[in-house]
């Protein structure tokens, strides 16, 4: 299928704005490529632009091989993070839940905290972990609102603990603000 084109199953209306060339599906929580050339263009420097493409078009299996290449040649929290969401991507949902377990044991009370509680409540929502995946979006939400993030990592956040709670049968009742 085309990059940016819709399917019965996904358009816009379910689509979350995530960055240049990309986007986050509502329904999933995970990040989509829309348009390949600017995703590309945005990311160009980026050492991960590789696992970045292939994991956010859905091929974990291709984006793989290389988040293991760039954890072997620099284990940062980042590659750490991004191998940790190929695995999540692959149905290996426990291995993705205890590498951010360990990060956030690693970069608890830093800049970092907040996403890595989104990611963790993502690998938890993957699973089927609507609960789980909550308390991990409310506690990024909470840290995102005291640090003054940026508007649009507060909306995400609050998108995802809303489907959360929402599958979880938990309704969107006490919702940080």
């Amino acid at each position: 299928m085309p990059q940016g084109k819709e399917t019965p199953f996904e358009s816009s209306a379910t689509r979350i704005p995530g960055g240049p060339g990309w986007s986050m599906d509502h329904l999933t929580l995970l990040p989509v490529i829309d348009d390949l050339t600017e995703f590309r263009r945005a990311h160009a420097d980026d050492p991960a632009l590789s696992v970045l493409e292939e994991l956010w078009s859905g091929r974990p299996e291709r984006a793989e091989p290389a988040a293991l290449a760039l954890v072997r040649s620099a284990r940062t929290a980042r590659h750490r993070a991004l191998l940790a969401d190929v695995r999540r991507d692959l149905g290996r949902v426990s291995q993705a839940v205890e590498e951010y377990r360990d990060l956030l044991r690693e970069h608890g009370g830093t800049g970092r905290e907040a996403a890595l509680w989104q990611h963790l409540g993502k690998a938890y929502f993957v699973g089927g972990a609507y609960g789980e995946a909550a308390d991990a979006f409310e506690t990024a939400l909470r840290l995102r609102l005291d640090s003054g993030a940026d508007p649009d990592l507060v909306t995400s956040s609050r998108q995802a603990l809303d489907r959360a709670r929402s599958l979880a049968g938990r309704g969107s009742e006490g919702t940080a603000s």
